[in-house]
């Protein structure tokens, strides 16, 4: 219960961030502008205008012009819409390859009883062995197939819960089960396609621990016909029933993000109303990415575990044997053998990695989205 009071503190902490950063700009716009309420809100009329591509300001600015001349078919659109989600996870992976090396290292069990236990769980102790291992390059391992899976993966996950949040938004579901249910739907999607693409990541950036009779591989091609020889096709979906217990993780964070850009809306267009400010209907980027993040933080926390489970089970077999055969039984055996510190494993540099990460993702789909609900549609 404490944790759970924690996490709801933290939401309202960070909610409170975004309304107040958001209140301030409004309010320094209102003192430096010193332009009278009726100018105020011929400009954001004006804004509006622009937004739509038009309406009446086909023949007043350039940069409205400009807007409103674009124009593409409904499938070019729906191209854009599909693919921005997984073009908005691209870079932010690239920046944080070397924290996702790094936590899964944390996360296997040679961290525990293998060549890695003595680092201690120090992240710089384990930075410090890759290096010693594999120099600079050691840090992008796993990087190729992340940029192969990136795109897919986001792709399907944002399309697939725009679909669901569509489809169920004519049904009796109170708005946050549409944006659970959504959520969810979204994360077994992306995860049952793609999940042979991070099985071989996994592998991959996983230091070999000799002492356990696990070899390095050689490259990717190692990696995929080794499985495929050893373990057949079944073995690129060990860890998959984790992920899906991990698209609850998902739902949570699209749950609280909806959740809190309508509060701080209604809470900014309320100060707005006080300062005689027109209303708002868009968040700011800082809002955006603000509420990201807290969602994100909040979820990744609550469904942790889920995440250690995951790496163990898409371990090599040490001594030829696989230890860890489900997620229950890898959560219960971690538990049992490493207690609370093992279920939580690399927690923190998984945070330091997926927070920026998932809020640079959404503001750019955000941006991308307000961007093409813009340009006009014209027949094929």
């Amino acid at each position: 219960m404490s944790t759970m009071r924690n996490l709801v503190s933290i939401a309202i902490f960070g909610a409170s961030l975004c309304l107040q950063v958001t209140s301030l700009e409004a309010f320094g716009r209102k003192i430096g502008s010193g332009i009278s309420h009726n100018d105020s809100r011929r400009r954001f009329d004006l804004k509006n205008d622009s937004s739509r591509g038009g309406g009446n300001t086909r023949g007043g600015a350039s940069a409205v012009a400009a807007t409103a001349s674009v124009s593409m078919t409904a499938g070019q659109i729906k191209t854009l819409n599909l693919l921005s989600g997984g073009m908005a996870g691209t870079v932010a992976s690239c920046i944080t390859n070397p924290l996702e090396v790094i936590r899964t290292q944390l996360q296997s069990s040679s961290a525990c009883t293998g060549e890695l236990a003595a680092a201690g769980g120090s992240p710089v102790a384990i930075g410090r062995r890759i290096f010693e291992s594999y120099g600079v390059k050691g840090f992008f391992k796993g990087l190729r197939p992340t940029l192969a899976g990136i795109i897919p993966a986001r792709s399907i996950y944002f399309f697939t819960y725009e679909q669901s949040k569509r489809r169920l938004g004519n049904t009796i579901l109170p708005e946050g089960g549409v944006a659970l249910i959504s959520g969810f739907s979204a994360g077994i999607a992306s995860n049952t396609l793609t999940n042979p693409i991070w099985m071989v990541k996994t592998r991959i950036q996983l230091l070999a621990d000799k002492s356990a009779g696990q070899r390095a591989y050689t490259g990717y091609t190692d990696v995929i016909t080794t499985i495929m020889k050893e373990e057949g096709i079944g073995g690129f979906y060990r860890g998959i029933f984790a992920s899906y217990w991990g698209c609850a993780e998902g739902a949570i964070q699209f749950l609280i993000y909806e959740k809190v850009k309508k509060r701080i809306l209604l809470k900014q267009n309320e100060k707005n109303e006080a300062l005689g400010l027109p209303p708002v209907t868009q968040h700011t980027k800082l809002s955006l990415f603000c509420t990201a993040a807290l969602a994100k933080g909040v979820a990744a926390v609550t469904t942790y575990p889920h995440e250690v489970a995951r790496t163990r089970l898409r371990e090599q077999a040490r001594g030829g044997v696989f230890r860890y055969k489900g997620m229950w039984q890898a959560i219960g055996l971690v538990a049992k053998e490493e207690g609370r510190s093992g279920l939580y494993a690399g927690m923190g540099v998984h945070l330091m990695k997926v927070i920026p990460n998932s809020a640079i993702m959404f503001l750019t789909y955000e941006v991308v989205n307000t961007w093409l609900g813009t340009i006009s549609v014209r027949e094929d």
